[in-house]
């Protein structure tokens, strides 16, 4: 069978792309400040990937469940949380945010959705769906963490590429690039990741993202219930810049 062409559903190359150690981190404790003590109501990882925030999160004594739309990327998750030191293992499900609710149900206390997992799910009326299933899984009071990158931004960049990125894994470094190509409502991503065997080798798959930005968020989050309490440029928490900002980091409470 060949492998996906979809970057966002390639789970042993999406971990490639990214040094873990040094994302956790840099996001956990800002992650920990926001969603507040681990509570009963539990946290959702919404587009969890190959688990590793869900995990890391389980660790500091969190209910969590990781839920994504690949079952690659849950097979990973699922394979990686196996036989770590975790008092209450985390559960994934594979499923569509649309679909998501009926997974995880209502009252938690908490949903991330981290590193473009919104804008991966490639469509205006996806994403729009996802904000207000991320209002129906929360309890009142309940937090909402969302990170995209700054696409107004990137839009202006041409050509528009962001890394290297440097991976190891299993002792060979990884080195990985991403261009971006916009043209509406969409954004193409091509990610191009390199190492070193003998000889030089390369690797490159590609995806679509929608490439959200503030005015829709803000409509959208108001339409779930969710009222946006910060809006960061980075996990430093500088305000948003809308021209600079890399990121466009989004923590909201459930009305």
């Amino acid at each position: 069978m060949p492998e996906p062409s979809d970057i966002f559903a390639s789970a042993e190359w999406y971990d490639r792309t990214i040094d873990w150690s040094a994302r956790l981190t840099r996001e956990l404790p800002v992650l920990r400040d926001v969603v507040g003590s681990p509570g009963a109501g539990g946290l959702i990882d919404a587009g969890c990937g190959t688990g590793r925030h869900t995990l890391a999160l389980a660790q500091l004594g969190y209910s969590v469940c990781g839920i994504d739309a690949s079952a690659e990327m849950i097979g990973q998750a699922e394979s990686f949380c196996q036989g770590a030191s975790v008092e209450v293992g985390p559960r994934f499900f594979a499923s569509t945010y649309a679909d998501m609710i009926s997974k995880v149900g209502e009252q938690n206390d908490a949903v991330i959705c981290l590193g473009n997992a919104l804008a991966a799910a490639g469509t205006r009326g996806a994403v729009e769906t996802a904000i207000g299933a991320f209002g129906q899984c929360l309890r009142p009071a309940g937090k909402l963490f969302l990170q995209i990158l700054n696409f107004a931004a990137m839009r202006q960049e041409t050509p528009c590429v962001r890394g290297p990125r440097v991976a190891t894994v299993a002792g060979r470094e990884y080195v990985s690039c991403r261009h971006f190509h916009f043209a509406g409502d969409a954004a193409d991503v091509t990610n191009v990741t390199v190492w070193k065997e003998k000889t030089w080798r390369m690797h490159s798959r590609c995806g679509t993202l929608f490439p959200l930005e503030l005015p829709d968020l803000s409509t959208w989050c108001e339409s779930a219930s969710l009222q946006v309490d910060a809006l960061w440029g980075s996990y430093a928490r500088e305000p948003f810049d809308r021209s600079r900002s890399n990121d466009l980091i989004v923590v909201a409470t459930r009305r």
